[in-house]
Formats: C-alpha cells, sequence, structure tokens
C-alpha cells in the first residue's frame, strides 16, 4: 500500500492512542490482595436447642441458629459466631411434647466454632444488587435464598421471590431489629 501525506500525519495520533488504550486496559487489570488470616477452629463443638415452634422453618429452625450463635458469642465472643465459617456443622429437628402447649418442633445445632479466613462462599458473595421484593426472580433473588438459608431459614433456593421467601425476609429483619417490611434493601444485605 501506498501512504499518502494524511497517512504519514495520521502515524503518531493513532500510536499515541493505541498506546493510551493499551495504558487503560492495563491499568484496570490491578487486582489489590489482601493478605490471608489463617482459619483456626475451636475442637469442641458447641450444641445448642432452639425453642420450641410450631412451625419448623420460620420457627425452630432459625431460633436454633440463634441460639447457637448466642451460645458462641457468650463462650468465644463475636469473631467466633459464623455459622458459614463454622466446621463440622449439623442440624437436627424433631417433633416433641410441650406439656400444655401440645407438638412443638425444636431443632438442635452443632457445630465447631472457627475464626479467620472466611468460607468460599463470603469471598464470592456479591455487592447489593438493589432492593428485592415480592414477585421478584432471578440470580439475585437465588443469592438472596442462600444466603437466608445460610442464616438458618429454610426455604427453596429457586429464584423466586414469592410468599415464603418473604416471610423469611421478615423474620430476619424481626430477629436483627431492621425495619421489617419485607423488602431487601441496602440494611437488610448488609446484614445478611
Amino acid at each position: 500500500m501506498i501512504c499518502s501525506r494524511a497517512c504519514v500525519t495520521r502515524a503518531p495520533v493513532m500510536a499515541l492512542a493505541l498506546v493510551m488504550a493499551l495504558a487503560t486496559t492495563v491499568a484496570t487489570t490491578f487486582v489489590v490482595v489482601a493478605p490471608a488470616v489463617a482459619k483456626e477452629c475451636k475442637a469442641d463443638p458447641v450444641i445448642k436447642d432452639g425453642d420450641p415452634f410450631v412451625s419448623r422453618s420460620l420457627g425452630a429452625f432459625p431460633s436454633s441458629l440463634i441460639q447457637w450463635k448466642r451460645a458462641v458469642r457468650e463462650e468465644y465472643g463475636s469473631a467466633w459466631d459464623t455459622w458459614r465459617r463454622a466446621e463440622d456443622r449439623r442440624i437436627d429437628c424433631e417433633q416433641v411434647q410441650v406439656a400444655g402447649r401440645g407438638r412443638r418442633w425444636v431443632c438442635t445445632r452443632s457445630a465447631r466454632p472457627c475464626s479467620g479466613a472466611p468460607g468460599a462462599e463470603e469471598r464470592t458473595k456479591g455487592a447489593f444488587p438493589g432492593r428485592l421484593r415480592r414477585g421478584d426472580s432471578g440470580e439475585s433473588v437465588r443469592e438472596l435464598q442462600q444466603l437466608l438459608v445460610e442464616n438458618g431459614f429454610e426455604l427453596p433456593v429457586d429464584g423466586e421471590f414469592g410468599r415464603g421467601t418473604q416471610r423469611a425476609v421478615r423474620r430476619f429483619q424481626r430477629n436483627n431489629d431492621l425495619q421489617v417490611d419485607g423488602i431487601v434493601g441496602r440494611d437488610t444485605w448488609a446484614a445478611l
């Protein structure tokens, strides 16, 4: 190809544009890596029963998480009370006869508390996806449901924000002294 005078005068401009594009690409690939903190676990498990409830999924299941976290905090401090980091996790639920109240569900949690490096699921959690409410669906709702399950609620992880998800959100908000509206805003997401 024969280059005209216009081609010669454009060459430095095109080279500069290419250098700037590469510099922008390189600048965006830098990643800051925080130093890893070793995960440390207690040798003995903490075993705690929840309160008896008529509902297994909306009462006994989350109650056992609250009681387990409370017992761990009292014995080891708040750095150890994350259920997701705990090792040898186990949840057993059964119906028992409660005097004067009939049959109720009671769930028992058992796990060795751990502190330090977060689990893989904690490292990969996304940022606040925007307000979520009943009727919404998709990956953000699926992530919300998974967080609710990890926080002790028993519900399907199907990506549909239905009645069961809304009840679990309300219960979570009530348990964590948040505004109880069944809508997942920044405060509820941060608490999850």
